[in-house]
């Protein structure tokens, strides 16, 4: 069942949560580093809401390996992600931002790869099967 279920849903709901209880707050700074060059590197919550969800995206790019009912309705959901993540950005204030932008781009890029990496699995499938056959 957990199978089926988007894993980028979980960000864009901790976003919006976080949006609507605690306006500006990807622009919070969350700590800074101090690099060997001198320089101060400034980390922010943003930051780590992208970071975050990469390694989601990175658990849903592994998922999409297999194939079944399940992963078929994971790509499908995913596809319903992207779309309101999309209306968000365009539509409701407070969403069109950068970090937004990169978040938005990650769940394009897990319903695409899904459906990519599961149309060539289906179809080495096939072909395996056809040469078993012949």
């Amino acid at each position: 069942m957990f199978t089926m279920f988007p894993l980028l849903a979980i960000s864009l709901v901790l976003y919006s949560v976080l949006k609507f209880t605690m306006p500006g707050w990807e622009l919070d700074t969350m700590f800074d580093l101090k690099m060997v060059s001198g320089d101060i590197w400034n980390i922010t919550y943003g930051h780590a809401f992208i970071i975050a969800s990469m390694g989601l995206l990175f658990v849903e790019l592994l998922r999409a390996t297999k194939t079944g009912t399940d992963s078929l309705l994971n790509h499908a959901l995913s596809v319903v992600v992207f779309i309101v993540a999309l209306l968000l950005f365009i539509i409701v204030p407070g969403y069109g931002n950068s970090i937004f932008f990169i978040y938005l781009s990650m769940t394009f890029l897990d319903f695409m790869a899904g459906f990519i990496v599961t149309t060539v699995t289906a179809r080495r499938d096939l072909s395996v099967g056809a040469g078993l056959g012949g």
